[in-house]
């Protein structure tokens, strides 16, 4: 049997829970609370991001209201001009950086890499804490790129490249 769907006036009347929750076509995606290694990468990613960028527009699990949905990736950085609406972030950020966990789905992280990009996403970072990997996507011409980095990657997007062992240590 199919999981009810649910609008966004339903997610947002939602009680609080442990882990965080996401919204994509309807379905109300529940997500275990992260473990330590996990949010430990996350804060490796928030700060080699803030040695660039103003705090303003780094944030760790803040949520976006993006279409009918809810997205709430795990590091993300918005746009400069990031509408902001009714103190929702409004559509993709700039960059999303979805650390795998081991629930995550293929057709999970798909769908969401689908939204961020369609709504008008810059980079999806994609983070492989066991394989130490991280592979980016990002629209180019009508079409999905997808780049795995191993060592180091620079986003032309933020004019910073990542050391990806410094992630990883």
């Amino acid at each position: 049997m199919a999981p009810a769907s649910i609008t966004f006036a339903e997610f947002e009347q939602l009680p609080d829970a442990p882990g965080k929750r996401e919204l994509i076509d309807g379905e109300l995606i529940e997500l275990s609370p992260p473990k330590l290694s996990h949010s430990h990468i996350a804060r490796r990613f928030c700060r080699l991001l803030l040695s660039t960028l103003p705090e303003a527009r780094v944030w760790q699990e803040a949520g976006y209201r993006i279409g009918d949905g809810w997205l709430q990736p795990d590091v993300s950085v918005t746009w400069p001009d990031q509408s902001v609406e009714n103190d929702y972030l409004v559509g993709a950020p700039a960059i999303a950086v979805e650390i795998l966990s081991p629930r995550n789905t293929a057709a999970e992280i798909d769908r969401k890499i689908t939204l961020y990009l369609s709504e008008g996403g810059g980079e999806v970072w994609v983070v492989n804490s066991k394989r130490k990997i991280m592979t980016v996507y990002r629209a180019s011409s009508g079409q999905v790129l997808r780049i795995v980095a191993d060592s180091t990657y620079t986003s032309d997007l933020l004019g910073l490249t990542i050391e990806l062992p410094q992630v990883f240590t």
